[in-house]
């Protein structure tokens, strides 16, 4: 049954490619390996508190707010 042209989704077997054809293009691989070449990992560097958790966590970060903590006279 052929498929309502001004329905919203096609059904599945309508959005398969034929089989042999390329799922991307050559240009599509060419972008993606400029992008991979731009884009290189790195090595991060992360400080951890005593605790275990990235630092500051909570109790450093409410620690440092009550020793910053002026009252007006």
């Amino acid at each position: 049954m052929p498929h309502p042209p001004d329905s919203p989704d096609p059904p599945p077997a309508d959005r398969t490619p034929p089989v042999g054809t390329a799922f991307v293009s050559a240009q599509d691989v060419e972008d993606a390996d400029d992008v991979l070449f731009a884009h290189p990992p790195r090595p991060v560097t992360r400080w951890m508190c005593g605790c275990g958790e990235p630092y500051p966590c909570p109790e450093v970060s409410f620690a440092h707010l009550v020793k910053h903590a002026r009252v007006a006279p």
